[in-house]
């Protein structure tokens, strides 16, 4: 699989990185080291808290609220990878069918790569269209992260393996995704004040399906519903890879907002409510009340997200869902229950089921157990990229 990182200069594959993910309410870390076996040790994942306000539906507001708090994560001269979600970026496929000039002859990487960035060419038009039509977004100009192949045809038949084919047309369905550079620019001054080697920075969706797909391969086919502090990232999967991404302004602290305008109480007292109840310490008839509620606004958000997703004639048959408050809200089961589905493209209901790193992930040796807890499974995810980049 190509991917614009991998032109980056790589550094020697015995080097250690980190990967950091910057949510709205915390930091997480990941520090990685490579194997002889061409996998990742996670050794460590360390967290700090964020500034209120400091990041707003994945884009950092201020970048020298974050200087003290990963200061104190000990970070100096290390290699990170940053992980994006939100609306500070956004995916889609792009299909391209191209005539051969040498059909007889096998397709060669370098014909490959000249075919991919023609591909990705007709992308970067597309998505500064898509950022023209964004109000709030279209002074923000746009680059490129992320680009794998998700399908391949040759003469119409499908083909796993594209070098070493040979045929007249080639068909190429080719996901892209694209940060603000406003965003990467940001990430790049605050490394510096930190001390820290940026190599990249990387769609967080992408990560988490190429993690999946490691294991599945193209029999992924799948959503990703992925449930965080101010928003709801959601990723449509076919074939192992990634086709299309969609942001919904609502996460864990919608509920407080709730809890805090039913209750007429300040918002510290109503996310030591919702904590409380979380945690079990208490028992709130009201709180349930309405946090279930709020949930339900949620899933009509997701239908909402379903009903901007263009292009795909039936959805697939599996919905994984992820995030902080997918195991604390009982997302799968919210999810399950209703019958919104039958107002999309599913063939049957869909399965619906949390992610679980452990059965998915062959690639990242993990001897403490992070993995167990569903809320470092995206900064886990972003290691994989790290491997694109460094090995």
């Amino acid at each position: 699989m190509f991917n614009p990182l991998s032109l980056l200069k790589k550094k020697n594959a015995n080097e250690n990185f980190i990967t950091i993910d910057v949510g709205s309410s915390s930091i997480k870390v990941c520090k990685f080291s490579f194997l002889p076996d061409k996998r990742v040790l996670l050794e460590n994942i360390t967290t700090a808290e964020v500034p209120e306000n400091a990041v707003k539906f994945g884009r950092l507001q201020d970048i020298n609220s974050f200087i003290a708090p990963l200061r104190s994560l000990n970070l100096k001269g290390e290699n990170a990878i940053f992980g994006l979600s939100g609306e500070s970026v956004f995916g889609f496929a792009t299909t391209a069918k191209v005539k051969r000039q040498n059909p007889h002859e096998k397709v060669n990487n370098n014909e490959l790569n000249t075919i991919i960035k023609q591909i990705q060419e007709l992308a970067v038009m597309e998505a500064n269209q898509i950022q023209a039509h964004k109000l709030s977004r279209s002074q923000n100009e746009i680059e490129l992260v992320n680009s794998g192949i998700i399908s391949a045809k040759m003469d119409g038949k499908l083909i796993s393996e594209i070098v070493g084919s040979s045929g007249i047309y080639i068909e190429i369905g080719l996901y892209t995704s694209f940060a603000e550079i406003k965003t990467l620019s940001n990430l790049q001054e605050l490394s510096k004040k930190l001390k820290i080697n940026f190599i990249a920075a990387t769609s967080q969706m992408y990560a988490l399906t190429k993690v999946l797909s490691i294991k599945q391969g193209q029999n992924l086919n799948c959503v990703l519903i992925d449930f965080g502090g101010d928003k709801t990232d959601i990723g449509i999967c076919f074939g192992g890879g990634i086709v299309s991404t969609k942001t919904l302004d609502f996460g864990s602290t919608i509920i407080t907002e709730k809890i805090s305008k039913e209750l007429k109480i300040p918002l510290h007292d109503a996310e030591a409510k919702k904590i409380s109840f979380e945690e079990g310490t208490i028992d709130a008839e009201r709180i349930k009340e309405i946090i279930n509620k709020a949930l339900n606004s949620w899933l009509l958000g997701i239908e909402s997200a379903f009903e901007n997703f263009e292009g795909i004639k039936v959805f697939p048959p599996k919905i994984y869902i992820l995030g902080g408050g997918a195991l604390i809200y009982n997302l799968t089961k919210v999810v399950g229950e209703s019958p919104w589905y039958q107002n999309f493209a599913f063939k049957t209901q869909p399965e619906i089921e949390l992610v679980n790193f452990e059965k998915t992930s062959t690639i990242i040796e993990d001897p403490n157990n992070f993995l167990k807890d569903s809320r470092n499974i995206i900064p886990a995810s972003i290691g994989v990229v790290g491997m694109e980049i460094l090995k």
